[in-house]
Formats: structure tokens, sequence, C-alpha cells
């Protein structure tokens, strides 16, 4: 079956939780899926209906049922990240996957707030306060959208082309152009939100996407050392934050905010400290770093490294 550090995207990708934790259990689960000749988009789906459960748990006030809603949220991050290895080990990726993939986490990550904001209105006995964990909701979905995005373009840049999985929205809108209701169901459903996701991400990353383009341009998909060099020195200390903007980091907060009972931390940190994060991601740290490599490809000249 090879080794577990075969099934990852990449090592300077992964998180540590994700390491020590979720790859080890993920790539047993993937095992054990592969020997009973399961597909990957089948893990997923039962990974999204543990996830979709899991967030039920965290409705009640009861920190026996909030126990077990941790346990099978991260049972199904497990499946998550076994669906991935599964792939990859047995050479079964496909777009239909990623798509599938994105839909899972949508239908969790909405489980999750839909049940965090019902026990903020028991608690608070108004429901004014479920706008707390709609923006919550909302805003997540742009940090994930973002986080995805500029991690794929680090395997893009600094990895493999190849497994950087970057799309065009214009593509995805003529092969969706093609795809009748009729035969291609399922597949249409899940390329119109993918297409919506595809488009956000061009919206908020042109700096990254001109980049990737002009890089294309001159070196093909084989790029020079230097500019490998050159990127990862600027993007790998931003990662830790992409990494925040995910999944592990807000459910650690979740997880100690359900174990003080008091869920305003959580909300406080998702609203406030991520979105922080985000904006500075946006609109500072990540348009210097693709401004300072597009001006080293202009030049193909190797840009100053961070001290």
């Amino acid at each position: 079956m090879g080794r577990i550090e075969d099934t990852y995207k990449a090592r300077d990708v992964e998180e540590i939780v994700d390491i020590y934790l979720y790859r080890p259990w993920g790539y047993a689960l993937a095992v054990l899926a592969h020997r009973l000749r399961m597909t990957p988009n089948q893990v997923t789906l039962i990974g999204m209906a543990v996830g979709v459960l899991a967030g039920h748990f965290f409705y009640y006030q009861d920190l026996r049922l909030n126990l077990l809603g941790i346990f099978l949220w991260m049972l199904g991050q497990a499946l998550d990240g076994a669906d991935g290895q599964l792939a990859r080990m047995a050479d079964m990726r496909s777009r239909l996957g990623r798509m599938l993939d994105g839909i899972s986490d949508n239908a969790k990550f909405t489980s999750l707030y839909l049940h965090l904001g019902l026990r903020l209105v028991a608690e608070a006995g108004t429901g004014w306060v479920f706008l707390i964990a709609a923006v919550a909701g909302i805003t997540h979905s742009y940090q994930s959208t973002l986080a995805d995005f500029y991690r794929n373009a680090y395997l893009f840049f600094v990895v493999n082309p190849q497994k950087a999985e970057l799309e065009k929205s214009s593509a995805l809108r003529r092969e969706y152009a093609r795809l009748r209701w009729s035969k291609h169901f399922f597949e249409k459903l899940l390329m119109r939100a993918y297409i919506t996701y595809t488009t956000r991400q061009e919206r908020w990353c042109g700096h990254s996407i001109a980049l990737q383009r002009r890089a294309r341009e001159r070196f093909g998909t084989h790029f020079p050392d230097w500019l490998r060099r050159q990127y990862r020195a600027l993007n790998k200390p931003l990662l830790k934050y992409y990494n925040a903007l995910t999944t592990n980091t807000r459910m650690i907060v979740l997880y100690a905010a359900v174990l003080l009972g008091n869920l305003y931390v959580f909300f406080a940190f998702e609203i406030l400290v991520l979105n922080t994060i985000l904006l500075l991601l946006v609109f500072r740290w990540q348009k210097r770093a693709d401004r300072q490599l597009a001006g080293a490809l202009e030049q193909e000249t190797p840009v100053a490294t961070p001290a």
C-alpha cells in the first residue's frame, strides 16, 4: 500500500494535528476501505453523514452528548482525510471527488453552525443571537475558500503543478454547458456549486492567478529552482495562517468553548480573530508576496528572501 507519507499532498501544507492524528487515522481507514473495495466517493459520503450527525450533538447543553459530538466530528475529519488518501494511494483522483468533498464540507459545517445557533437561541431566549452563528458560518465559507486556493497555489509553484487542484471558471462553464440535466443531473448540480466556488477564488485571488499565468507563459510547467525557492521562502510563513482558516484550529477553540460552557468564546474567535487574519492575508501579506514574485518573473532574477 505504500508509505503514509505518500498519501500527503505535501509535507509543507500539512498541519501538525493532521500529521500526528488525522493522517494516521485516515490512512488506516483508507487501507480498510481499499480492502473492502470502496471508492473515495463512498468514503466521502460516509464522512459527510458522520459529520452532519456530529453537528447535531453540539446543540445540547449536556457535556456527555457534546463529547460524543466531538468524537464523531473527529471521526468525520479522519474520513475526510481518508477519501483523499485512498484516492492518492489507489490513483483514483477525480474532479467529481473534489466537488463532492466540497459539498461534504459544506454539509458538515452547515449542520454545525445551525445547531450551534439553535443552542444560542435556546440559551439566550431570543432568535436574534442566531445571527451570530450565521455571520460566523458565512465568513468561514470565505476563509476556507481562500485557504484552499493558496495551499493549492503553493503546491503549484513549489511541489508539482499536477498536484495542484486549480481550475478556471471559464473552462468549467463550458463543460457545464455541455452537460444535460436529463443525463448528468448529479454531476451538473455539483458543477454549478463548484463554478460558484471557483469564481469566488478568482475574484479574491487575482494577483496570484496572474502570477500563475505569467509563470506558465514563461516556463510551462517546469519552473526553475530559483522560482520554487523564492515562492517557498515568501509563502511558507503564510501557510500557518491559511491552515488556521481551515478546520483544525477553529474546532480546537470550539472544543474548549464547549468544555467551558461558553460558545461566545468560539464565535468571538471565528468572527474577530480569523476574519482579521483573512483581511491581513488578502490585502497585505499575500498581495505583497505575489507582487515581489511578479517583479522577479519580469526580471527573471530572484527576489531577496526574508531574514
